[in-house]
């Protein structure tokens, strides 16, 4: 059957006589799976927002079986602002859901998109971020910490397989009581994994605050290996050749020292326990820092700005597990 488009409108925040509203596009090619697509969480990461349109186009003519919802901003305030919080409160609406849809600023917006997605009955959300400009791409796998063990089984499974068919690196989240203490299960994807039963990835991909049209390219054919393993497209760009084996998101040590970080390998780079991965530097030249890993991994991004202070993280590392 001929794929159906219809678009609503989503209030997500009210401030005096300013309302925040964005369109709401769901793709219908009869029975099947529903898909969310979310992006634009943060208001400076604008590369998901340009991918979620170019995806309406594409699967207009090329979705087959089930429903996608296109949710192309979560923050246009913070877009036209190019602020990475909910510019009303200063709140990150990434640790802020399912939220309060009767508060105002982050936990209302949460609240309220929580309660379209709840109304949609969705069966798999995708959340699209941006992480830096250097970076490679990559999905993250959130902890299903408050199912049951038979329940977690079931929902890692899920989302090994669509994670794997992502053809990204994919990075596990931090351990469990790290996962909880820095509020990831208030994510978007970590609340629908733990609050909604549901399976949902975050998809991190190019700059932030700039579309560059290789991320949003990268973006676009990483969603569509997703549901093609869905069985909802019939087709999608074939994955990169490589892979790195089960990884697990961490940080890079803090620099001990200020200074200008200068790495010394580059994102999508193996490494060994105990190999330098960057130096701080003086202005004077003077290696202030050097930065070893503690373990075998990836590197997955490295910090925008180059001059650190003392105790500052320069970046993402994917850590070896199993």
């Amino acid at each position: 059957m001929p794929t159906r488009r219809r678009t609503t409108s989503l209030e997500l925040e009210r401030r005096g006589a300013t309302r925040e509203v964005v369109p709401v596009t769901c793709l219908d090619a009869g029975p099947g799976p529903t898909v969310a697509i979310t992006a634009n969480v943060h208001g400076d990461e604008a590369t998901g927002l340009a991918a979620v349109l170019q995806l309406q186009s594409h699967l207009e003519l090329h979705l087959v079986k089930g429903q996608v919802v296109l949710y192309p901003s979560l923050n246009p305030h913070g877009l036209r602002l190019q602020q990475r919080p909910v510019p009303a409160d200063g709140v990150d609406l990434n640790r802020t859901f399912p939220g309060d849809s009767g508060e105002a600023g982050a936990e209302g917006v949460a609240g309220r998109l929580w309660a379209d997605l709840r109304g949609r009955g969705i069966d798999l959300l995708l959340d699209l971020h941006a992480d830096s400009s250097v970076s490679v791409p990559y999905a993250i796998k959130d902890r299903p910490v408050r199912l049951s063990a038979a329940a977690r089984r079931t929902m890692e499974g899920r989302l090994d397989h669509l994670a794997a068919a992502s053809g990204l690196l994919v990075l596990e989240e931090y351990p469990d009581e790290l996962y909880i203490r820095f509020r990831l299960d208030k994510s978007l994807a970590g609340a629908v994994v733990n609050d909604l039963q549901v399976p949902a990835l975050t998809l991190e991909i190019g700059p932030r605050r700039a579309v560059d049209p290789r991320a949003v390219h990268t973006t676009v054919n990483a969603v569509l290996r997703i549901l093609r393993a869905e069985g909802m497209v019939a087709d999608a760009p074939t994955a990169p050749a490589g892979g790195h084996g089960k990884m697990r998101r961490t940080s890079a040590p803090r620099v001990r020292r200020p200074g200008v970080f200068v790495p010394t390998l580059a994102p999508g780079a193996r490494f060994a326990q105990g190999d330098v991965l960057g130096v701080v530097r003086g202005l004077d030249g003077e290696c202030r820092d050097e930065v070893r890993a503690s373990f075998r991994g990836v590197v997955v991004s490295w910090s925008e700005g180059a001059w650190l202070d003392a105790g500052a993280v320069p970046g993402t590392l994917g850590e070896e597990v199993g």
